[in-house]
């Protein structure tokens, strides 16, 4: 399955670590080395994997990676992997039980409508739009569900393997980091806007100061 194939393809830096799994490389980039680190790293997001649909290319913000170390070694790496080949399967064996008959009775309908029932084209074009409507919106939900299913059951096989004691606390530090880095960037914003009124005041009384000498 391709997974956000543009920035895979962007990736051609040297990795920091790479694996080989059932196959698959799986390179780690760090984000903090590449133009993502905005985009991303802000919105909380400090780990994207990435695909062509054979290979694994990881962008990781460096200290996001630092903490949470263990959830990257091969052993759960190889659960994820195959989380994400089983999800790549099911959403396309979702799709295909939507898409194929959905088109098969939009054509036939739209045959009808235009041969058999030409007074009433328009309406029953309209009705077929809002019926692929529906059922793109309930073909995402039953996809959604199916991915949060196996996600939970990835988990839990990560958290069979790591041990509770030692899952729970990389989530700790995940939560850890995420504050922390947030933090550090309100901190850094504070402080801009400090320097920036520090500027501005330095200006304002330079500017009073000619004003009075004149």
């Amino acid at each position: 399955m391709k997974l956000n194939p543009k920035i895979y393809r962007q990736l051609n830096n040297e990795p920091f670590m790479s694996q080989e799994i059932d196959g698959k490389m799986i390179e780690f980039h760090y984000m903090n080395e590449t133009p993502f680190l905005y985009q991303f790293a802000s919105r909380g997001r400090f780990a994207i994997w990435t695909s062509d649909g054979t290979n694994y290319k990881v962008l990781i913000e460096k200290s996001y990676h630092e903490s949470l170390e263990a959830f990257y070694q091969p052993e759960v790496n190889h659960i994820w992997l195959n989380f994400l080949e089983s999800v790549g399967g099911i959403s396309k064996k979702i799709n295909m039980w939507f898409i194929i008959p959905t088109l098969v009775i939009y054509v036939i309908i739209a045959a009808l409508a235009t041969f058999v029932f030409k007074d009433y084209t328009l309406q029953i074009l309209l009705g077929m739009i809002v019926l692929v409507v529906v059922s793109n919106m309930f073909q995402s939900r039953l996809v959604n569900k199916k991915v949060r299913d196996e996600n939970l059951k990835a988990q839990d096989l990560i958290r069979a393997h790591m041990g509770n004691e030692q899952f729970e606390s990389l989530i700790k530090a995940q939560e850890d980091h995420y504050q922390a880095y947030f933090k550090f960037n309100e901190q850094q914003a504070q402080e801009q806007q400090e320097l920036s009124n520090d500027e501005d005041k330095m200006s304002e009384d330079e500017s009073n100061d000619g004003t009075k000498s004149n």
